[in-house]
């Protein structure tokens, strides 16, 4: 038999071991000591004060009390991760839908500024002028490999009697000694001061420098063989 050391309740259940009443650990008592206390049952439930201080104790060990969880709250959690979901979803959408496209093989045509047309035709009068040049060295080389022109067995004859002539040229200072009867393409090789003699071999055919008409004439200069305009010798 066990009693309530607060309240004298005795129970006759060994297997309780706390107060109905008041929750108070039960003692072991005689069954002459104690007195046979039988609980009235009525409709309304029996309700027990246990003391905050007491702490009910399983094998020795206290148990702290179980609180229960509150109502609603997984479902405020719940409702929270939907939301964060639904905030993903629509962020990654967004960003298919409105993300920047790399393609490289869209070419976008511009129209070349006004620099770059000023630019370009420079670059044509520059090749046509590389080309002319290109060709008149290949002329020129193509004259150097031929064989010199042997002088004509007839020479038209100069316009005063005599082999010999004197440069006549004060306002250059000199006659110009060209390799060939030509102006442009006819190296000067030589300077004949103005008043020297010069051997002439002859004149084979006229010819203009400009607006100057005249003969190209073959002389000898120093030694030197070479070809000059006739309107600035003295015969």
């Amino acid at each position: 038999m066990k009693q309530c050391p607060n309240c004298k309740t005795t129970y006759t259940d060994e297997s309780l071991r706390f107060c109905l009443a008041d929750g108070a650990i039960l003692s072991s008592v005689s069954d002459a000591a104690a007195e046979t206390v039988q609980m009235p049952f009525g409709k309304e439930p029996m309700r027990v004060n246990v003391p905050p201080d007491s702490v009910p104790t399983v094998f020795g060990t206290p148990v702290s009390p179980i609180k229960p969880a509150k109502k609603g709250f997984g479902l405020i959690i719940a409702g929270i991760l939907g939301i964060l979901l639904l905030l993903v979803v629509g962020l990654f959408a967004a960003y298919i839908l409105f993300r920047p496209t790399n393609n490289k093989s869209s070419v976008v045509a511009v129209s070349p500024t006004p620099n770059v047309l000023s630019n370009a035709v420079p670059n044509n009068e520059t090749a046509a002028l590389k080309e002319k040049l290109a060709n008149l060295e290949k002329q020129m080389q193509n004259r150097k490999n031929q064989k010199p022109n042997q002088p004509a067995e007839t020479f038209s004859s100069p316009k005063q009697t005599g082999n010999t002539a004197r440069a006549n040229s004060p306002r250059d200072g000199f006659l110009a000694l060209r390799s060939e009867p030509d102006s442009e393409t006819g190296e000067r090789i030589a300077k004949i001061p103005h008043g020297a003699t010069v051997t002439v071999l002859g004149c084979p055919k006229p010819s203009n420098i400009g607006k100057m008409a005249g003969r190209w004439c073959q002389v000898v200069y120093n030694g030197q063989s070479g070809w000059a305009f006739d309107k600035f010798m003295i015969f």
